[in-house]
């Protein structure tokens, strides 16, 4: 029996995992750079924007030119097909997800921003989610769910494909990234910009209720891309994560109605 890998067997879908893998430690130096140089204190609406764009682009850009001659269109590339399912996630959990931050974490934003985007009728605060997030968050949530997918499929070839060592496997590495994020970007260097009201609790308790979002995603971004080209077909792929976004909503609508955190 050959030993459990990290990668996909479909060629298309192992390229974009290792890309977005190499990708991932440039646009992290990029971020800490400018969160830790006080830079991003400088920065308003239209500086940060184009910082996380510019952050954000080689995601697309480089498949873009590099995959051209693979053999598989672009739009149904893995590359594509994973942005697209990440980029619907992300604005879910920004315009709706970022509320129950607000109010049942504590969590605050001092960047010095205008433009801003959130659900309206969502969150009980006033707290407003800076629209360079949402781009942003797609470098973030692209490395971590990459991370994520990697390590759950390495598990679950390892113990032969068991759902208890699956789900167990997955509270972990999915409060692991979670406690990760929130160490480094609610670090108090960083208080200026942003900060949680209570970061001790967050850090243990939050991350629990932060996992949820990977809890409900990964599932669905084991089985993405997966198969012959074609096999996944845009509107699946976004069906399939406006399915997610609204399983993130209930899912995090229920930990605040039980008021644990």
């Amino acid at each position: 029996m050959p030993a459990p890998t990290w990668f996909s067997s479909n060629p298309d879908r192992a390229w974009g995992e290792r890309f977005f893998l190499i990708y991932s430690p440039i646009w992290i130096v990029a971020v800490a750079a400018i969160m830790l140089s006080g830079w991003v204190l400088k920065l308003q609406d239209l500086g940060l924007l184009v910082f996380a764009s510019i952050v954000a682009a080689p995601l697309v850009g480089y498949p873009l030119v590099a995959r051209r001659n693979s053999g598989v269109v672009w739009f149904q590339s893995y590359w594509f097909r994973f942005n697209l399912w990440i980029a619907i996630y992300v604005f879910a959990g920004s315009y709706i997800g970022s509320h129950y931050f607000f109010d049942v974490l504590g969590m605050r934003y001092a960047f010095a921003c205008t433009w801003t985007l959130e659900a309206a009728l969502v969150g009980q605060g006033s707290g407003e989610v800076p629209i360079f997030l949402y781009v942003l968050t797609q470098a973030y949530f692209v490395t971590y769910h990459t991370i994520l997918v990697l390590v759950m499929r390495r598990l679950e070839r390892a113990t032969g494909g068991s759902r208890v060592a699956f789900w167990v496997g997955l509270l972990f590495v999915a409060y692991a990234v979670a406690y990760a994020e929130t160490l480094f970007m609610a670090h108090p260097s960083l208080a200026d910009v942003f900060w949680y009201e209570e970061r001790g609790e967050m850090l243990r308790y939050g991350s629990i209720f932060y996992a949820t979002y990977f809890l409900v995603s990964v599932p669905f971004l084991m089985r993405l891309g997966e198969g012959e080209p074609g096999t996944w077909p845009v509107r699946r792929v976004v069906c399939e994560a406006l399915a997610a976004s609204m399983l993130m909503f209930y899912a995090l609508d229920f930990w605040a109605l039980l008021g644990l955190f």
